[in-house]
């Protein structure tokens, strides 16, 4: 029984603390996760999703192609995003969202200065891990 509890805490132990719904579902698998997909479709959250060439990538709202069945693909993309995720919480709270200036007349609160400044910078890998993997990867 303590075994039965330990596995139950490890699987689902994260969901109990979740005090709103997630604004978004990250999937590695979608032909394996199908479940997930159906209930996020139900609850019309956004689906980003590793999509893979034996996948229907129409079931997903946002697309990272990649091979999910390797290992150290899943596990690149899912620190990437685990990390942006992450800087983007340290950049932003919740009280700079309600204080942002609304657009208005069509105009957007971003001039379009600051969008060619930021086209134009160089993405660089969050970290020098990272960074040495995107190399093995594209070599």
């Amino acid at each position: 029984m303590a075994g039965e509890l330990e596995k139950l805490e490890a699987n689902l132990g994260g969901v109990a603390d979740m005090r709103r719904q997630p604004d978004a579902i990250f999937i590695i698998d979608l032909k394996k996760e199908q479940l997930a997909v159906r209930e996020a479709r139900r609850l019309n959250m956004p689906i980003i999703a590793l999509v893979d060439t034996n996948a229907d990538p129409d079931e997903a709202d946002y697309i990272i192609p990649g091979n999910d069945d390797a290992i150290r693909s899943c596990a690149l993309i899912t620190r990437v995003i685990a990390d942006a995720i992450e800087q983007g919480k340290q950049k932003v709270s919740a009280k700079d969202f309600k204080a942002a200036p609304a657009a208005t007349n069509g105009d957007s609160a971003v001039s379009d200065t600051e969008v060619e400044a930021d086209a134009e910078a160089p993405v660089e890998p969050e970290s020098p891990e990272v960074a040495q993997e995107v190399e093995q990867s594209d070599g």
